[in-house]
């Protein structure tokens, strides 16, 4: 008997290891990624998915736990062909699920800045493991300058959000939305939705540099939904998050956008520049995912950070920047 007894604890304990194995992390020390920026992670069932560029390539990580994102393996899902218009400078690529595949907007451009599109790339099956393709390029007629497009479902229909110039000098970056009719193609004009109006959204762009708005995401939840944004100059230390309310029932009509006269999110004794955020669920916790120079004065030397947030009355609260190399219990339920 006390050998059948050994045996039950000896099996106990190891169901109890793989099951402690297969667990998210209960906490963590930030910084998540010790570099990276314009971070964006997308849920799939248990696992999340890190979309990113490196090295002139798409490149993706795929893990159960994202506390341990630097620890997933890396793989390059995508390359593009030298020569051509988007051949260099890929920036804030974002993966999606769309009707039963995967698909990464990318803006990218020849080696001049003024030439950055948005180009979407498809995979060949339902699995996110499988290669992936250039579909083109996804413009409205205007076809401007145009970065950090993200894709927003509202009431069945799809529409493309995306940081562009308003003419082809780079004087100022607003968001822009329009309607799709695939997840390849806008199907309508651009609606321009927010420029940079408040004071806090123009610092850092003194002497002639351009004012920002960029890094578009939305943010929903019980109804309430939200867009985000970077604001002030990405290369300055005052680079931080805005947000737009979806008050009207037509995301077309500028009017049903209310912007937030205050940043939502900003630097603070521990972290310089927070921005470019994604957002995901880890143990039923909303949490924050994002960008911050390394230090002041860094620029966008970066890293990504991860925290917990709140929602009061409909509205999310950020609080503040977490402090690095700290011990963080954020994720129980």
């Amino acid at each position: 008997m006390k050998y059948l007894n050994l045996i039950a604890r000896l099996c106990l304990g190891f169901l109890l290891c793989n099951c402690a194995e297969n667990q998210p992390s209960q906490s963590f020390k930030n910084p998540l990624l010790p570099d990276g920026q314009d971070p964006w992670v997308v849920q799939d069932g248990e696992m999340y998915h890190y979309c990113y560029s490196r090295g002139g390539k798409v490149m993706l990580r795929s893990t159960s736990d994202i506390t341990k994102l630097k620890d997933a393996e890396e793989k390059v899902i995508w390359q593009p062909e030298e020569g051509k218009a988007y051949s260099k400078e890929l920036w804030a690529p974002e993966l999606h699920k769309l009707d039963g595949r995967w698909y990464v907007y990318v803006a990218a451009d020849d080696g001049r800045n003024e030439n950055h599109r948005m180009y979407v790339l498809k995979s060949q099956t339902e699995s996110v493991d499988s290669p992936f393709e250039l579909q083109g390029k996804i413009t409205d007629s205007t076809d401007k300058w145009a970065i950090d497009g993200t894709v927003f479902l509202h009431e069945d229909q799809y529409y493309f959000i995306w940081s562009g110039w308003e003419g082809d000098v780079n004087e100022a970056q607003n968001l822009y939305i329009a309607m799709m009719d695939s997840p390849t193609s806008i199907s309508s004009e651009r609606v321009l939705i927010s420029k940079p109006e408040y004071d806090w959204e123009k610092r850092g762009s003194e002497e002639g540099l351009p004012t920002i708005n960029e890094g578009p995401e939305i943010l929903q939840k019980d109804g309430h939904v939200f867009l985000t944004y970077s604001a002030s100059g990405s290369w300055s230390d005052f680079y931080c998050l805005g947000a737009l309310e979806l008050t009207g029932d037509d995301p077309m009509l500028a009017s049903s956008w209310i912007k937030l006269d205050q940043p939502i999110f900003e630097s603070n004794e521990n972290t310089t520049s927070p921005g470019h955020a994604s957002f995901v669920t880890v143990n039923g916790k909303d949490c924050i995912l994002y960008h911050a120079a390394k230090s002041k004065g860094a620029g966008w030397d970066r890293y990504v950070k991860l925290q917990s947030f709140e929602w009061l009355n409909g509205t999310p609260i950020f609080g503040e920047p977490l402090k690095d190399s700290v011990e963080t219990n954020i994720f129980t339920p």
